[in-house]
C-alpha cells in the first residue's frame, strides 16, 4: 500500500536539494513546507474517506444486529406459546383417552344389553298392546327426539325406527305409506290395540296420533291431547266464561274425533277474538262484561288451550293407504 508520509518525506528532499543548489535556503524552505501540507492534506482525505466508509458499515452492522435480535426474542416468545400450547393439548388428549375408555366400556355394556334383549324378543310371538301400553311406549321412545333431515333420515326414517322399537320391544307395528294429493307422500306407523282398534302414530318430530281416512286431509293429534273426556265446546264462544262442561266422544282414535278436535279449535279462536273485543269494550268503560266474567273467561280459554296441546295444521288430502304389518 502506497505510505504517503515517505511520498512526502521525498518529495521534500528533492525540493531541499533543488533549492539549495539554486535558489536558496529560503525557497527550499517554502517547498518543504508545501509538500508536507499537501502530503496530510492528501493523508486526511483518505482516512476520512475510510472513516466514513467504517461509520456506514458499522451502522449497517448495528441494523443487522437488531434484526437478529429482534427476530429471535419473536422466535422464543412463539416456542413459549407453543410449549404452552402443548401442555394443554397434552391435557387434552389424556382427558379425550379417559373418555373414550369409558365410552368403549359402555359401548360394550350396550352391546351385551342388545343381544340379550335380541335374543328374548326373538322366541317371543308379537302382541298388540294397550292403549295405556302404547301410550306409555311412545312417550318413553326417543324416535321423536331425532332430527329431521330430507333426503338423509325423513319420514320413512322415523317410521321404520319406530316400528323396530316397537318390535324389540315386542309390539306388532306397521310400517304405513299413504299418498297424498298432487304426487306428495308421507310414510307413518300404526298399531292394533288389545281391543281391535286400528291406531296410526305419526313419530316425526313429536309424538302424534294420526288421523287417516280417503279423500280426507290427513291429521295429527299430539299425543297427550287425544282425550277420552274433554272440554265441552258446543256452546256460544262469545260467552265462554261460565262453568266449565265437559263430553266424552266414543272413539278418539275415529276420524270423526279429529273433526270434533278440529271445531274445538276453531271454537277457540272465535272465543279468543270475542275475549279480545270484550275486554277492549271493558278498558273504553263499555260492554256488559264485568271483571270476574273476563276473568272466567280467561281463565277457561287457558284451560282450552292447553287441553287441545301443539295444534297442527292438516296436510293434504289422502289419496291411498297401504299398511304393512310386522309379523314376528
Amino acid at each position: 500500500m502506497l505510505d504517503y508520509r515517505d511520498l512526502n518525506l521525498n518529495l521534500a528532499k528533492i525540493f531541499l536539494r533543488l533549492c539549495m543548489l539554486k535558489y536558496g535556503a529560503i525557497l527550499a524552505a517554502v517547498f518543504l513546507f508545501i509538500g508536507i501540507t499537501v502530503g496530510y492534506a492528501l493523508e486526511n482525505l483518505m482516512l476520512q474517506s475510510q472513516i466514513n466508509s467504517l461509520s456506514s458499515d458499522l451502522a449497517e452492522a448495528q441494523r443487522t444486529i437488531k434484526n437478529y435480535e429482534e427476530e429471535i426474542a419473536d422466535l422464543r416468545s412463539q416456542i413459549s406459546s407453543l410449549e404452552s400450547n402443548k401442555s394443554l393439548l397434552e391435557e387434552r388428549i389424556k382427558v379425550l383417552i379417559e373418555r373414550l375408555n369409558e365410552t368403549s366400556r359402555y359401548v360394550i355394556q350396550l352391546k351385551a344389553d342388545y343381544e340379550s334383549l335380541l335374543s328374548s324378543v326373538k322366541n317371543q310371538t308379537l302382541k298388540n298392546p294397550t292403549w295405556d301400553d302404547l301410550k306409555s311406549f311412545l312417550e318413553q321412545d326417543d324416535t321423536d327426539k331425532l332430527e329431521y333431515k330430507p333426503g338423509e333420515f325423513d319420514c320413512t326414517g322415523f317410521a321404520i325406527r319406530l316400528r323396530d322399537n316397537a318390535w324389540r320391544l315386542g309390539y306388532r307395528c306397521a310400517f304405513v305409506e299413504i299418498a297424498l294429493e298432487e304426487g306428495m307422500g308421507h310414510a307413518l306407523n300404526a298399531f292394533q290395540t288389545a281391543d281391535g282398534k286400528i291406531i296410526f302414530v305419526d313419530d316425526v318430530e313429536s309424538d302424534a296420533i294420526a288421523y287417516v281416512e280417503v279423500s280426507q286431509p290427513y291429521g295429527r293429534i299430539e299425543l297427550n291431547a287425544v282425550r277420552l273426556h274433554y272440554i265441552d265446546c258446543s256452546g256460544d264462544p262469545a260467552r265462554f266464561w261460565g262453568p266449565l262442561n265437559y263430553t266424552s266422544h266414543p272413539d278418539p282414535f275415529s276420524y270423526d274425533y279429529y273433526l270434533s278436535y278440529r271445531r274445538r279449535v276453531e271454537f277457540y279462536g272465535e272465543s279468543v277474538e270475542a275475549y279480545n273485543r270484550a275486554l277492549d269494550d271493558y278498558r273504553r268503560g263499555e260492554g256488559n262484561y264485568s271483571y270476574s266474567q273476563l276473568q272466567s273467561w280467561y281463565e277457561n280459554l287457558e284451560m282450552l288451550r292447553e287441553e287441545l296441546g301443539v295444534i297442527y295444521e292438516p296436510m293434504g288430502t289422502v289419496q291411498n293407504i297401504e299398511v304393512y304389518w310386522n309379523q314376528s
